[in-house]
């Protein structure tokens, strides 16, 4: 009962300061975008907005590397 209350209380701090989000593929993306990689793709988005342009390149190159495999 103990463990239950804590494992929610837990639980409830993570969803408030790390929110779940939401990615939706959908049938006109090419076979290869999966959630992860679109995820990806939205955060050097933000990252190139942002103006952290060597950052963004580093991910852009593991994004390469992941839509290789």
């Amino acid at each position: 009962m103990e463990f239950d209350r804590f494992y929610n209380y837990l639980h409830g701090l993570l969803n408030h300061f790390y929110p779940p989000r939401t990615i939706t593929i959908t049938s006109t993306e090419p076979g290869f975008i999966t959630p992860v990689l679109k995820a990806m793709l939205r955060r050097k988005n933000r990252l190139m907005r942002a103006g952290r342009i060597e950052e963004a390149g580093a991910l852009a190159h593991h994004i390469g590397r992941t839509i290789q495999r």
